[in-house]
């Protein structure tokens, strides 16, 4: 199963903050996204690149956490020169989240350039090319784990507003590109950081995960709890996840039955992930 149907949050931090890195990690989330991009203004580019390349020069592999960089778009400057930092100092982040991705081109590109490190590739959805092109893209690379909806920068590209009903046929479409590919899919991070309680993230993460997201970024520590709370299978479902695949074990492959409900493969795919995001977790 790929392994990033089991990450359920990670948090973005500006990389020009590397005293936040590994923040994410003590407050619980999967993993951290050390971005390059739209929390770096242009002026600063050089220098965040550069304390990004020092932190992966001295950091070590973390055990169940997620190191992750957000490099900026390779169809710009900045973009290639975070490439060629990766290269030119030989560094090997756990994963690059690639922004603004429209064509399968722009993956293939960066399996040739990378081709001898094998890093997985998470795409962000973020224009409408992008959501056009989704099938092709999330199937275009085995080094592709994961696509994320990209939901501030789409809703503008789109002229829409990032609410529920306007933005839910664009979810749903990197649901199916997301299925077809066998990868993960990820929901843009919650943007409402006034909020008094947790109510709406709660409900925000639990409707996108009843249309098949896996798991949902963050871009403030306050909002990792409830969503690892929502993507955390319960001791309950555990139970009757590992109830499943005793019994299609015992049955050796063939259709059987649990409290009058048909097991069969899809049934156990789910039971699956569940007990693999518990193990995670």
């Amino acid at each position: 199963m790929n392994s990033f149907l089991s990450v359920r949050c990670m948090l973005f931090t500006p990389g020009n903050r590397p005293e936040r890195f590994e923040k994410a990690k003590e407050i619980g989330a999967d993993g951290v996204v050390i971005d390059l991009e739209d929390a770096i203004s242009f002026p600063e580019k050089d220098k965040a690149r550069d304390i990004v390349v020092n932190y992966f020069k001295q950091s070590v592999p973390i055990k169940n956490f997620i190191r992750a960089i957000r490099i900026n778009s390779i169809k710009t400057s900045a973009g290639l020169k975070d490439i060629s930092a990766l290269l030119d100092n030989n560094i090997t982040p756990d994963v690059i989240i690639i922004p603004k991705t429209e064509y399968p081109a722009e993956i293939i590109i960066l399996d040739t350039l990378l081709k001898p490190k094998k890093i997985p590739y998470v795409a962000l959805i973020e224009t409408a090319i992008g959501l056009h092109h989704a099938d092709d893209i999330a199937t275009c690379s085995p080094q592709l784990q994961a696509i994320c909806f990209g939901g501030g920068d789409l809703a503008a590209d789109l002229g829409a507003t990032l609410t529920w009903e306007p933005m839910l046929v664009a979810r749903s479409l990197l649901v199916r590109a997301a299925a077809i590919a066998g990868i993960a899919i990820f929901d843009v991070p919650y943007l409402n950081l006034h909020d008094a309680d947790d109510a709406g993230i709660i409900e925000e993460t639990r409707r996108v995960k009843a249309l098949g997201y896996t798991g949902k970024f963050s871009i403030h520590p306050k909002h990792i709890k409830p969503i690892l709370e929502v993507f955390t299978p319960s001791a309950e479902e555990v139970s009757q996840a590992q109830r499943i695949i005793d019994a299609y074990s015992k049955a050796k492959g063939d259709v059987c039955e649990i409290d009058g409900k048909m097991i069969d493969v899809p049934i156990v795919r789910s039971a699956e992930r569940i007990l693999a995001i518990a193990k995670h977790s």
